[in-house]
């Protein structure tokens, strides 16, 4: 079948929602969209997927992660929030200063310049690990036998969970900022150089790049492909069988975010004169 398409440069032709700011980092959970929005909104904007309006506003928020029973928050120096996706109560905050934030082997981590925090999910008790070289923390993605912390500098570290040790740095493209992690494979956006870098966890070798795709940052697994952003071009789609990419989704916007919800692709717009999000049907 087909990949959809949005046409270029106005994609009309699908749902969106308008933002009052440049959109980035996108989560789905709890039958919504979680979308962090920059100043003058600078909050994480829940979109429920029903009434496709905004429903809770977290204050500060510059990211999310979702977890079995909460939404996870970071806020900058307002700490991490563990967050009720229905009531909105704040169940739990933890003193970090955090901009990204990832679920996996009972803890949220919480990246930061030299390191790793590493939070209780239950009680909020904290460790750091010390990652020496992590000088441009960016994003993080955790599972039971590996934390992956992407390095600005073209780098991914990777963290035992059960020692709390660095396991191995393994070197990538300029920019390393998303990270998907897939069964088999640990995929990273390069959004410099404008690759994605795909990672065997076995061997914490880097067996494929692939060139042209990447810029865009966000990086998203959805109905048995990768899909990942480009700027000003749109979105790919990455067999991952083959690693080739294709252009699934046209657009003039800088198209960024990407998560995958019950059927639908959402995609956060960059774009300074249209922010919005997106919502693509998946063939």
């Amino acid at each position: 079948m087909a990949p959809p398409t949005i046409a270029s440069p106005t994609p009309s032709a699908y749902r969106s929602l308008p933002l009052d700011g440049t959109a980035f980092g996108v989560s789905y959970g709890f039958g919504a969209a979680w979308v962090q929005v920059d100043p003058p909104v600078d909050q994480v904007v829940k979109v429920d997927a029903t009434t496709n309006t905004i429903t809770m506003r977290v204050e500060g928020g510059r990211n999310s992660a979702i977890g079995e029973d909460a939404v996870w928050v970071p806020a900058g120096d307002r700490g991490l929030l563990k967050i009720d996706p229905g009531s909105s109560e704040v169940l739990m905050t933890v003193k970090v200063d955090a901009s990204y934030v990832s679920l996996g082997a009972g803890a949220a981590w919480v990246p930061f310049e030299g390191g790793v925090v590493r939070v209780s999910a239950k009680s909020g008790k904290i460790r750091t690990i010390r990652v020496s070289g992590l000088d441009a923390p960016k994003s993080v993605r955790a599972t039971p036998d590996g934390v992956w912390l992407a390095n600005k500098g073209g780098s991914v570290f990777r963290v035992d969970p059960a020692t709390n040790q660095v396991v191995t740095e393994i070197k990538t493209g300029a920019g390393a900022h998303d990270i998907l992690v897939t069964e088999g494979a640990v995929w990273v956006t390069n959004y410099q150089a404008n690759t994605v870098s795909r990672i065997d966890p076995r061997t914490n070798k880097v067996v494929a790049t692939i060139e042209g795709v990447g810029s865009g940052v966000g990086i998203a697994f959805c109905d048995g492909s990768v899909w990942v952003s480009r700027l000003a071009e749109g979105i790919y789609r990455i067999d991952p069988s083959t690693n080739a990419a294709e252009l699934a989704i046209p657009s003039l916007e800088n198209l960024y975010g990407l998560a995958c919800g019950d059927g639908e692709l959402w995609i956060s717009s960059a774009s300074s004169t249209t922010p919005r999000v997106f919502r693509v049907p998946l063939p």
